[in-house]
């Protein structure tokens, strides 16, 4: 990272989630210890002026994301629909141009909860059938610290560190969780010709509270595919909403499914740009991004919020779904440009050079 003094060019900020950076400025703003290294002149200045109250964190991750899809990256109207809430999200906080993510999802979600390499914790590369899978029991996680640290905790979305008892999210830390324990292309197996749930069982819809065992809902299907993200942003608000009535601080970790294949929007926006399901999907995502913003300017606590955007890895690319990485070649599964360098924005006001 180029550091140069008070001023730091949004343009020359480098930032690897596989060290400590993202989790020590986060923990550490609440007050928590969790790591040593840090980013010379962002994590020091967030320590030095956090307010008394603990601020709250939303940390909005989405699923293969590439770096050219969003109008502050080069794409929005060019990828067939604007996105003028992560624009203007982007305008007023940090907005990074050189996010390095892993190639994966699986390893890139433990490295933003861990702050350490996944290959430590045994999350080296996105888990298929047949193989010993999850998050090593014996780490901290960023939910962890911050529960100890008196936060409120919640994922709601993508899991993919664990699907067994025990390597769930409440059991990593998570007060509750809703969403899905693997991958949204398992969505396409109940209806695929020739599928047979006796011998590979469908992926669930699941939920769980810390202390409990999770349980599953539904089967995550087709139809179930193009509702979820929708069913994310409503409880991350009502979580939000929860605990901001409660006085208490949280972290919402809200880990949409979109743009993952299969890229299928909601009903609700279905045709809604007129062209076609990738940018009807860039729609909906921005529409749900925004109004987990609208909640928290509506609960009042803008100003005590750290907000962060970025996606898993980079772009998309089986088709028909296929991302755009803008300038950069490669998409996700792959160690170019497009597959590891993603957006990244940081909002958090008054706390420069976080945010304005």
């Amino acid at each position: 990272m180029n550091n140069k003094g008070a001023k730091i060019s949004r343009q020359e900020i480098t930032m690897n989630p596989n060290r400590r950076e993202t989790i020590t400025l986060l923990a550490g703003a609440a007050g928590a210890s969790i790591g040593s290294l840090s980013v010379p002149g962002i994590v020091q200045r967030a320590q030095a002026q956090a307010p008394s109250a603990k601020p709250n964190i939303l940390f909005m991750l989405v699923d293969n994301l590439g770096y050219g899809e969003l109008g502050v990256y080069g794409g929005g109207a060019t990828r067939g629909a604007p996105t003028p809430r992560l624009d203007k999200l982007a305008s007023e906080g940090l907005r990074l141009t050189n996010m390095n993510m892993e190639t994966q999802c699986t390893p890139s979600r433990s490295a933003i909860l861990t702050g350490r390499y996944a290959i430590r914790s045994g999350t080296h590369s996105v888990p298929f059938g047949g193989v010993d899978e999850g998050l090593t029991q014996w780490e901290v996680t960023l939910a962890e610290s911050l529960s100890a640290a008196g936060y409120a905790t919640a994922l709601y979305g993508k899991w993919h560190l664990g699907s067994h008892d025990g390597r769930f999210p409440n059991d990593q830390g998570f007060d509750e969780w809703y969403g899905i324990p693997r991958t949204t292309d398992e969505a396409m197996w109940p209806g695929s010709p020739g599928y047979s749930a006796s011998i590979m069982p469908p992926e669930q819809i699941m939920e769980g509270r810390k202390g409990e065992k999770s349980r599953e809902l539904r089967v995550y299907d087709l139809e179930q595919r193009r509702l979820i993200d929708a069913e994310i942003t409503l409880r991350t608000i009502a979580f939000m909403e929860r605990q901001t009535q409660a006085r208490k601080p949280f972290f919402a970790y809200a880990t949409l499914t979109q743009p993952h294949l299969p890229t299928l929007p909601n009903p609700a926006f279905v045709g809604k740009t007129g062209n076609g399901d990738w940018a009807d999907m860039l729609a909906e995502m921005d529409h749900n991004v925004g109004e987990m913003l609208d909640a928290v300017d509506r609960l009042g606590i803008r100003d005590n919020t750290i907000v962060i955007f970025t996606s898993d890895n980079g772009a998309e690319f089986v088709r028909p779904w296929d991302g755009w990485a803008g300038p950069w070649r490669g998409q996700y599964f792959t160690a170019w440009e497009g597959g590891i360098r993603v957006p990244f924005m940081i909002r958090w006001p008054g706390k420069s050079p976080l945010a304005r």
